[in-house]
């Protein structure tokens, strides 16, 4: 555990300058739409794990690391576990947003925790299916695969809204908390722990497998 703690450290390290460039990003968007200010934390978080993966192929870290006596599976366990601090680091800038538009008389309105909890939580659904691409395709395919990444990030925005739309439950959680039935978010929740579990067996196979 102590091995995957100095591992996250080290991508932390990797976008820390990075992380001077979400000063601009929040200031422009918090500034020319606010309104959907829980829809930034997304984009960074997302970006932040494409870097730090960019950075490891561009560095080749992995070659090192390999090198260390680590085990590959606690490598693989390390990346998955930095989706906690980048997705924290954007829900942190978010709320500092808030709070600069509250004080400053831009909103007066509540926090709308449970929309950005959702739109937080698309983060490590789109990691599940990034990381496998990375370890699959390592440096030759780096560029493209980002890409597209990015591509569905500004996507996954304007889908997310459109889900709220589509899904009377979800709108109506969102707005009052309540729902009609606790099936259905037991199912989902059973089925996004399966995905993350199910994305990381894979890359651990393709990392495991693969000569570097």
């Amino acid at each position: 555990m102590y091995n995957s703690l100095y591992l996250i450290r080290k991508d932390l390290i990797l976008v820390q300058k990075f992380m001077l460039l979400l000063i601009p990003y929040y200031l422009v968007m918090g500034y020319t739409n606010f309104d959907g200010y829980t829809l930034f934390a997304l984009f960074p978080a997302m970006i932040l794990l494409i870097n730090s993966c960019t950075l490891d192929v561009q560095q080749n870290n992995q070659k090192f690391l390999i090198s260390l006596p680590v085990p590959r599976q606690q490598l693989v366990l390390a990346k998955y576990l930095a989706i906690l601090p980048y997705g924290l680091v954007s829900l942190v800038c978010t709320l500092l947003l808030y709070l600069v538009a509250f004080l400053s008389g831009r909103t007066t309105g509540p926090l709308a925790w449970r929309e950005l909890a959702l739109c937080l939580s698309a983060f490590p659904l789109l990691a599940s299916f990034y990381l496998p691409l990375y370890y699959w395709l390592g440096r030759k395919g780096t560029q493209v695969v980002n890409f597209v990444f990015i591509m569905l990030i500004m996507l996954s925005v304007s889908a997310v809204s459109k889900l709220v739309e589509w899904m009377p439950g979800l709108s109506g959680w969102i707005s009052t908390g309540k729902t009609d039935s606790i099936l259905l978010p037991v199912i989902a929740g059973l089925g996004y722990v399966l995905v993350l579990f199910c994305s990381y067996l894979i890359s651990l196979r393709v990392f495991a497998a693969k000569d570097i």
